[in-house]
């Protein structure tokens, strides 16, 4: 693998975690609610009576970057593997890779990981009648597998573009890749302009919060445009491949992750501590800090991360499978630390050291079997 193509590895692996600790943490948050009679509706699946706020600042800011730098990493690599296996073999394994995990994901790792909830909630309810009931009664929330079911939409709306304009992906190999690289102001001006027109109409239409559901395929409304755009950004500054001087140590991303993540940071706490009067513009605070934390996060794995050692490496290619499986382990753990008066804190580290050690460890373990490892 290309010393280039690790520094990306390295950066979804440190994305994949910082999933786990986003999750890890919910339960502990100020913010956080639970309600007993509609559990669904609360802000995680266990909700801990003790919380510290600083958890409510690790949160926002993990939620303001991290979907959107997952969906620009996946949009890489798109263009040279569709040029490399043709539409339909890419669309298959495409549907091979996420279809099939997703389908297991909401079928069974779901079920497991929300039962806890309703054993919260006080309901004396058998694990099988929640699973029978999990299809329709409880509405079958999909969890954290929503990204894997939006990402194979986006997948194919690249391949139906491709098919309507056969000549799009070498015009964007000859000027995206280089433009960026070459005039990296003017084209940050350009991304931010263009995200802002991706996001700003779904903020108007649905709101910011307020999540779309059809069973297990759910997603934030005010983002389908932004994470739609991060794909589409990551597909064009890809297209000559992982490769080129853009994601070179010396590149443009790569020379300016110290700026980006100076002016990233000033947005945040411009977002974060808004006065009443300026609510309109924090979508455009949102909006800063998603494309400035990107950028500098990519940045420096660019500029820092060479080489990977052996057992990185294999870290990197369980981090799929533990995306799939970790929700389970968060919620019981947090479960199990109900009773116990040890803080907000420990807790917190102790649900994030067993979710790590045990996703990696099963997912190692799984993807041994024939098969597995072709599909995480």
């Amino acid at each position: 693998m290309h010393k280039n193509n690790q520094a990306i590895g390295f950066l979804r692996l440190c994305l994949i975690v910082a999933v786990l600790l986003h999750h890890s943490v919910l339960a502990y948050c100020v913010f956080g609610h639970f309600d007993h009679h509609a559990y669904l509706l609360s802000s995680a699946p266990i909700i801990d009576r003790q919380r510290w706020g600083g958890f409510d600042l690790l949160v926002r800011w993990n939620d303001t970057y991290f979907m959107a730098l997952m969906f620009f990493i996946s949009g890489v690599f798109v263009l040279p593997s569709l040029h490399r296996k043709g539409p339909r073999r890419y669309l298959k394994d495409r549907l091979l890779r996420l279809g099939l995990p997703f389908a297991v994901c909401v079928s069974i790792v779901m079920p497991v990981a929300y039962y806890p909830s309703i054993l919260e909630a006080g309901a004396r309810v058998s694990f099988f009648s929640f699973w029978q009931g999990y299809f329709g009664r409880f509405h079958w929330p999909g969890g954290p597998a929503w990204f894997i079911w939006f990402l194979f939409v986006l997948d194919a709306l690249c391949v139906l573009t491709v098919r309507l304009a056969p000549s799009l992906p070498s015009y964007l190999a000859a000027r995206v890749p280089d433009g960026l690289n070459r005039r990296p102001v003017v084209a940050v001006c350009g991304v931010l302009g263009a995200a802002l027109v991706a996001y700003v109409p779904f903020v108007l239409l649905f709101g910011a919060e307020r999540w779309l559901s059809w069973g297990p395929f759910s997603i934030q409304g005010s983002r389908i445009g932004l994470y739609g755009f991060f794909f589409g950004l990551g597909c064009a500054a890809g297209a000559a491949g992982s490769q080129h001087t853009l994601f070179q140590p010396n590149g443009a991303l790569a020379r300016h992750w110290a700026g980006a993540l100076c002016l990233g940071m000033g947005a945040f706490g411009w977002f974060i501590a808004l006065p009443a009067p300026f609510e309109k513009i924090r979508p455009v605070l949102f909006v800063f800090c998603s494309v400035l934390f990107c950028l500098a996060l990519m940045g420096v794995c660019l500029r820092f991360v060479s080489t990977v050692s052996a057992r990185v490496n294999t870290l990197t290619g369980d981090a799929y499978g533990v995306y799939l499986i970790h929700y389970a382990f968060v919620t019981w753990a947090q479960f199990a630390l109900l009773p116990a008066s040890w803080g907000a804190i420990p807790k917190a580290a102790c649900v994030a050291s067993i979710t790590l050690c045990s996703s990696f460890l099963v997912t190692h373990i799984i993807r041994f079997f024939p098969g597995v490892q072709r599909l995480v």
